[in-house]
């Protein structure tokens, strides 16, 4: 394990040569369009991956969960790689095939914590699977498919996806910690309160914001100072928790 400096002083070169990326992506068709998604993103130490198919790392407990706000540009390594679009919600659940993705900064703040930790496996989830770069864009996403009959289904906290939400996170009974990064605008809240009671009985971390109890500082601020800020208070807090 590595101290707090030696964790923020990782380059990203160093956390791509411990950690390997896989994405779960699927095209989404709701209220009337087709929306690019991805589940679930798992961070893993290369060892871990099976050769060939890296589909089963999906049935592995992972040692850290962790629940942003939307995946952003995530997008596969392979740029001829085309998602399989689901016929509705109930669907998404079978979608099994994880592909290599190309990792962000923001991963790689999580890969710091998990390196600090002796960790090698960590499971990433979101608030909204839309793949949407540009957060006002996604706000207004979210709140005009809220009005739809089975609009909140782009969100794997909604009652529709509660068996495959189970899937990913497992019982709360030993569950391992979950960082909570999601950020801090109101038009999510909604979500986040579905996220946080689901998540009842877990060891819950993360940097709250002052825009409220649902608001919680993404892992990756703009300046160099706050993200090792961040490292260094989610560290503080996955020790005072004794997991």
């Amino acid at each position: 394990m590595l101290d707090v400096a030696a964790t923020q002083a990782l380059r990203a070169a160093d956390c791509k040569a411990r950690f390997a990326v896989h994405g779960l992506f699927y095209d989404l068709p709701l209220g009337g369009a087709v929306w690019s998604c991805r589940s679930v993103l798992e961070l893993i130490a290369h060892e871990l991956v099976p050769a060939g198919d890296p589909s089963p790392v999906l049935d592995r407990r992972p040692d850290l969960l962790v629940v942003m706000m939307n995946p952003g540009s995530s997008r596969s390594i392979d740029g001829g790689f085309v998602p399989p679009q689901v016929a509705d919600v109930a669907a998404i659940a079978g979608v099994r095939r994880l592909v290599p993705t190309i990792p962000d900064t923001t991963q790689y703040q999580i890969m710091k914590v998990m390196a600090a930790r002796g960790w090698r496996h960590a499971r990433v989830l979101n608030l909204s699977d839309l793949r949407e770069t540009k957060s006002p864009a996604l706000f207004r996403h979210v709140q005009a498919l809220t009005g739809l009959p089975g609009g909140d289904g782009h969100s794997l906290w909604s009652p529709a996806r509660r068996d495959e939400l189970l899937r990913h996170i497992g019982p709360a009974a030993g569950s391992p910690p979950v960082i909570l990064g999601w950020g801090r605008h109101k038009a999510l809240f909604p979500l986040a309160e579905h996220c946080r009671a689901a998540l009842a009985g877990r060891p819950l971390v993360g940097v709250q914001a002052p825009e409220g109890p649902l608001a919680y500082a993404h892992p990756s601020p703009m300046m160099q100072a706050g993200k090792d800020a961040w490292i260094a208070a989610i560290l503080a807090q996955l020790a005072a928790t004794g997991v």
